[in-house]
């Protein structure tokens, strides 16, 4: 009988938990050909909910508990959940039950039907608001414009099904700055899509804010491509050109000025001309600092070798 694993990171999740647990363990009973787990990561949560995860066991003999020695954010969360699944395939979800445990049974279906990673697409984003519809967006047009050979599928978060041989390989990417959705069409395979329509959170509040919206972003394109690198070059170019018209079109004034075709004062045109060019330098110069300052902070992680995320404790009822 296969086994599939649901891979839960919760931070403060001390009302959404058993919530969670009761809803998904409704879907597991209607799935009586398969055995499930479900892996919880403590996040270094600051309120009881590794206290309801403990008293969950009971309850819940599948219950997994993995938790952090502190907060190490959501995606290492998820790393740390994925490497102790031990499903034939593994469904990361949110606790909040935005990611209905209703669409399950869909996924394990498109599954069985030969995909080996079935994602769960949003059909719309109309529950969101105007900034965040707009700005998420941009950055799917931005990222998959970057990196052509591998496309973001636009409106899928983290909630899909991945089966063994891809977490595998998703598993076996040496780097540190992780994200999942970056990652899983990174190491493609045979992909399908099952649609569903995002529900509201009940209880406690949404954790991706505009700040951890931004950071998710920045980390995405980065771990993704190196495009922005060329950059560079294109602006060095570029400022090259400028600087070359500026003192062409230097040495034309001054010729019409000693011709007295032009009349104004040279202070003028001297001021004008050192203000515009150092304008334009020193933007150039923080555009390239900017872009190369994100590389290099990555790379210092990566050099470092550090573990993404350490692990306290994992629970599992005998």
């Amino acid at each position: 009988m296969k086994l599939i694993s649901i891979v839960v990171p919760m931070y403060n999740e001390e009302e959404m938990a058993p919530i969670f647990l009761e809803e998904v363990s409704k879907v597991m009973k209607g799935l009586t050909d398969y055995r499930f787990e479900i892996v919880a990561v403590n996040d270094g949560s600051k309120d009881k909910t590794l206290e309801v995860l403990k008293k969950s066991l009971d309850t819940y003999p599948w219950l997994v508990i993995v938790n952090l020695s502190r907060n190490f954010g959501h995606e290492s969360a998820l790393h740390a959940g994925l490497i102790e699944a031990k499903g034939d395939a593994v469904i990361p979800m949110d606790a909040d039950l935005q990611d209905p445990p209703s669409l399950i049974p869909e996924l394990v279906k498109k599954w069985e039907e030969g995909y080996d990673v079935v994602n769960a697409k949003r059909k719309s984003r109309k529950e969101d608001t105007f900034y965040k519809r707009k700005t998420a967006g941009m950055f799917y047009r931005f990222i998959n414009k970057l990196s052509p050979k591998v496309k973001i599928p636009e409106n899928v978060a983290n909630f899909r099904l991945i089966n063994r041989k891809a977490l595998d390989q998703v598993l076996a990417l040496s780097e540190k700055n992780r994200v999942f959705r970056v990652e899983v069409p990174y190491v493609g395979f045979k992909v399908g899509e099952v649609y569903f329509s995002r529900p509201k959170r009940d209880k406690g509040q949404s954790k991706y804010n505009t700040k951890a919206m931004t950071s998710l972003a920045i980390a995405s394109t980065v771990s993704l491509t190196t495009r922005p690198l060329d950059w560079c070059i294109g602006w060095t170019m570029l400022t090259g050109i400028v600087t070359m018209l500026s003192i062409i079109s230097e040495i034309v004034i001054a010729i019409l000025l000693a011709t007295n075709i032009l009349t104004f004062s040279w202070i003028y045109m001297v001021v004008w001309l050192g203000i515009n060019i150092t304008l334009l330098i020193a933007s150039v110069i923080m555009v390239q600092l900017t872009i190369m300052s994100q590389y290099l902070a990555k790379d210092v992680l990566e050099a470092r070798n550090r573990p993404d995320v350490i692990v306290d404790e994992v629970i599992r009822k005998e």
